[in-house]
């Protein structure tokens, strides 16, 4: 069985970029790891793929209105996690691809960023049956090559404070097989509610439409014997 490490797996992370698929993934996937990196001083960007614009059961509502409403819910939340800043690359919901021009765009914020980790989906995972999460991991890792390369979309390089990529480490989330960094997240875990509570549109209901995330974060504290954890896996990139 691999050693189990904690947060001590984030120590070398200075500047981490978060890809993922929709509003409320980070917080509900990472919220208290991202938290507790904030309060070490890590500086931490996060990047939605999709608008999350068919994220409602209402039929009245409009897409462009729950668009609006999960950006605005996304800085709510990454303003309570500590979060520096927030993008979303305003693809349709439910659609997204890793295509060209998307590994392009987030090689661009590799690049602008300079953002020395990556934390994404696991896209290697078989349980995991939503595409955009699929999609949203596999282009992260896609463009990490391509963002080091000079002559990759060189137009990049020309805009103020870009440069080379520099990930040097990759975690994922949802990760298979079994995770080897559980991080307790026990002492933080109210701040990791109230980033997944700005996301009223997702989770309407506030804790009471939370349980399922409640009971996932008590399985993997079982694991280590702590009350709430995370966990991930890492990857070696060259």
């Amino acid at each position: 069985m691999t050693d189990i490490t904690g947060i001590e797996a984030f120590d070398e992370v200075k500047r981490l970029i978060v890809i993922a698929a929709h509003a409320d993934d980070l917080e509900t996937m990472c919220g208290g790891t991202i938290a507790m990196l904030a309060q070490r001083g890590v500086t931490i960007f996060s990047v939605n793929c999709t608008l999350g614009d068919i994220g409602a059961q209402e039929k009245e509502t409009s897409r462009w209105t729950l668009a609006a409403t999960r950006i605005a819910e996304a800085e709510d939340a990454a303003e309570i996690l500590g979060i520096e800043q927030t993008y979303n690359l305003s693809r349709p919901d439910g659609e997204l691809v890793a295509d060209l021009e998307l590994r392009a765009q987030i090689a661009r914020l590799y690049r602008l960023t300079q953002a020395d980790s990556l934390l994404t989906f696991d896209p290697y995972w078989t349980g995991q049956a939503h595409p955009d999460h699929r999609a949203a991991g596999q282009v992260a890792l896609d463009a990490y090559m391509p963002s080091k390369m000079p002559l990759y979309r060189p137009e990049h390089l020309n805009e103020t404070g870009a440069a080379l990529g520099k990930i040097e480490r990759v975690f994922l989330f949802q990760a298979s097989p079994e995770p080897e960094i559980y991080v307790d997240i026990t002492a933080i875990y109210d701040t990791k509610m109230a980033a997944c509570r700005a996301h009223v549109s997702q989770f309407p209901k506030g804790d009471d439409s939370l349980k399922w995330m409640n009971e996932l974060d008590k399985g993997r504290g079982e694991k280590i014997g702590v009350t709430y954890a995370e966990a991930f896996k890492s990857m070696r990139v060259w």
